[in-house]
């Protein structure tokens, strides 16, 4: 009896007040348009927050596969000098080989510097972008994923002006049925501007290294050179080495062929006596 009781004053409560009931029932016919917003948004920029992470991932091993083959080139060129400076006869000027050897230590020591200048201008690049992209994502999100659902009642009095709330919750109503679906292909131009950049920053990064590159290799072919005019050395033959096959350790052991075995004849029986 106390619940029927409770139930008809609020029926008759609620009934006083017809348009703050209204209120509420917008709110009812809102939010769950909010929600359907909301997890496309999310999804969208999750996917693109995954592909982000596939083209930095491949920007990384393309600089360590860039950087690795400019250091082989550049000890190999070092490596070249340093043989035909060990392999000059004791008639040569001692004292001015070993002035080439600390010339060419000295000289990659400098391009060691060149080399991890150019590596950390690609790096700071790198946050620079990826920052910038991450904040262009989370702008996005931002303008349907936790802004204030309840941001019309602001200044806005349920009781002495209902009216007003409701026309703002209606002018919500009609944003969020413009369904954001733009947002896709918004989020496709930041990834496709992000490996764009990528792109120019690893060009970057190649374009130092050759330099540097080229600078170490005019000073070791200048220690040749003075191995020959300042040092009165003279070039020796070296021996190319050997092309190593490809994927030796994959190639297959080589299988036996069985020896057949020949069949023994049949024994001839003994005459009978």
């Amino acid at each position: 009896m106390k619940l029927l009781l409770v139930v008809l004053f609020a029926s008759v409560a609620w009934a006083q007040r017809p348009l703050t009931v209204a209120v509420i029932d917008k709110m009812y016919q809102v939010y769950p348009m909010y929600r359907q917003i909301q997890d496309y948004v999310i999804n969208q920029v999750a996917d693109a927050r995954m592909a982000s992470s596939a083209r930095i991932d491949e920007f990384h091993r393309d600089i360590i596969m860039i950087k690795s083959n400019y250091l082989a080139t550049s000890i190999r060129q070092e490596q070249d000098l340093i043989t035909q400076i060990n392999g000059q006869p004791l008639s040569v000027n001692q004292q001015c080989l070993s002035f080439l050897r600390q010339s060419a230590e000295v000289n990659m020591n400098l391009a060691g510097v060149s080399y991890s200048t150019c590596i950390t201008n690609a790096g700071d690049s790198l946050v620079t972008t990826v920052k910038a992209f991450y904040e262009l994502l989370d702008t996005d999100e931002a303008r349907y994923v936790g802004v204030g659902l309840f941001e019309e009642f602001r200044d806005e009095n349920v009781f002495f002006d209902p009216q007003r709330i409701i026309s703002k919750l209606e002018n919500r109503v009609f944003r969020l049925e413009d369904y954001p679906t733009h947002i896709g292909s918004e989020v496709l131009d930041a990834v496709a501007g992000l490996s764009n950049m990528l792109e120019n920053i690893r060009l970057n990064y190649i374009n130092c290294m050759t330099l540097g590159e080229q600078m170490l290799r005019s000073a070791l072919q200048l220690g040749l050179l003075q191995l020959e005019q300042t040092c009165n050395g003279n070039l020796i033959p070296v021996a190319e080495e050997a092309p190593v096959p490809p994927n030796v350790s994959a190639t297959p052991e080589p299988t036996e062929v069985p020896t057949e075995q020949p069949t023994p004849e049949p024994e001839t029986p003994a005459p009978e006596h």
